[in-house]
């Protein structure tokens, strides 16, 4: 299992604890009264359970018995295509079965999936678009434009596909202002890399006049002397200095954080365009948003993050609920910054927990029990849902096992160890339950 050098291990973050408030929030429900709980869950990516049935059969029943009722799932169009719909087919089969519910990621970071030669020829075969593709800022080809309307063609059409096919389904369903309704997500990971081309720099331009409003309030900012909002050039590597930035030695960080920002509102505003089209025959749908950290973390993995792929709170505005996958106990700038997202947004927020190699405590150590109050009293108090990042995750974070993967793909993870884990997720599901007043 993967390591976290930097991230306070499950021990350490028991010093937060004292942080979280005492009065649970209200979760949301699915439809029976159950509150949300969610786990992200592999079908198709390792083995057993990309070739066994039975093994994601026992897991879920597992997983339901434990008191979660929700399946994070990678369902993204890349895989949609991969057999014509099998893959994806089997899984909300399985789903279905064992009485879970689904939400479906439908793009990773914002359709970065449809790359070019067999995947764009494909977008042009099911969605009749031709995909035009960003330029990074070395000049070399980067992901496709999330504003052009090509991918918001093919980001409406598969969501629409996928809703189609699956509505009458295990799809999650929300009680919403009274009304259970049906959740998807369109993108995972929300985010783009963005791109240096002249009209996204354009873009920028326009958005910094309207941002600025004049060359001297800009000036003023950024500290530079430009004759006018024309000037400014995101391909120039000395003036937007990303690599100095993200190692804290930029001469002048704000220029990189405006342009951040912009893809950041880029992406919420590209997504939300998806979902309106979307609404226009499914008025109904809920948009669930994840973004990979919480917000305001200052963990250096989460602050490459946002600053490579635009991850600012604000790329997620499009949404109506936000997930987030955090990285362990928020702490008391985070929890702030949790609650000036809300107040800003006024959306619902779900906290999801990485799952570490330091989870595999014995069920009569104290420091168990210390961790199930922390970790579910932090969910019932700041959220409105609960969760984990992962059950089967095997290259990045998890609690299962596979016997059929190598020990370095599990970086020394055993079935006694993963057996330990997953009781102390369960706890975790158990006493959260408890908090949200039901058994």
């Amino acid at each position: 299992m993967m390591t976290r050098p930097v991230v306070p291990t499950v021990a350490a973050g028991l010093l937060l604890a004292a942080l979280a408030p005492s009065r649970a929030a209200e979760p949301l429900r699915l439809p029976a009264g159950d509150p949300l709980v969610c786990i992200y869950y592999f079908t198709h990516w390792w083995e057993p359970w990309k070739s066994d049935d039975e093994a994601i059969r026992r897991d879920l029943r597992r997983l339901r018995a434990m008191g979660f009722n929700t399946l994070l799932l990678d369902h993204e169009w890349s895989q949609a295509i991969d057999g014509d719909w099998k893959l994806l087919d089997r899984a909300n089969r399985l789903a279905a079965e064992c009485g879970m519910s689904v939400v479906p990621w439908l793009s990773p970071k914002t359709w970065s999936d449809i790359t070019p030669g067999y995947r764009q020829r494909k977008a042009r075969e099911w969605f009749g678009v031709d995909v035009k593709y960003g330029v990074a800022q070395d000049g070399t080809q980067a992901a496709p434009l999330i504003y052009d309307e090509a991918v918001l063609t093919a980001g409406t059409a598969y969501t629409l596909m996928y809703l189609e096919r699956y509505l009458a389904g295990p799809l999650l369903r929300l009680v919403w202002e009274g009304k259970p309704r049906p959740v998807v997500s369109l993108s995972v990971e929300t985010a783009w890399e963005g791109s240096f081309d002249d009209a996204t720099n354009d873009r920028f331009r326009n958005w910094l006049q309207t941002k600025y409003k004049s060359v001297a309030a800009l000036n003023a900012a950024w500290g530079t002397a430009l004759p006018s909002f024309a000037a400014v050039d995101p391909r120039d590597a000395a003036a937007f200095d990303y690599a100095g930035h993200l190692a804290g030695k930029a001469l002048r960080a704000q220029p990189v954080e405006d342009h951040v920002a912009f893809r950041a509102e880029t992406i919420a505003a590209s997504l939300k365009q998806i979902g309106e089209a979307v609404r226009r025959r499914y008025p109904d749908v809920l948009f669930l948003a994840e973004t990979p950290y919480q917000h305001g973390s200052r963990h250096p993995h989460a602050e490459r993050y946002r600053i490579e792929y635009a991850a600012n709170p604000e790329s997620c505005d499009w949404a109506d609920v936000v997930l987030l996958r955090c990285t362990g106990p928020l702490s008391a700038a985070e929890i702030e910054a949790l609650r000036r997202h809300e107040l800003r947004t006024g959306q619902r927020s779900v906290l999801t927990y990485r799952t570490y190699s330091d989870w595999d405590a014995a069920p009569d150590a104290d420091v168990f029990q210390r961790s199930v109050e922390l970790y579910a009293g932090q969910a019932a108090t700041l959220g409105s849902g609960f969760g984990f990042y992962s059950f089967n995750e095997m290259a990045d974070t998890h609690v299962a096992f596979s016997g059929a993967l190598t020990a370095e793909k599990q970086a020394g993870w055993t079935a006694e160890r993963a057996e330990r884990a997953i009781a102390l997720v369960g706890a975790m599901v158990g006493r959260y339950r408890e908090l949200v007043h039901l058994p």
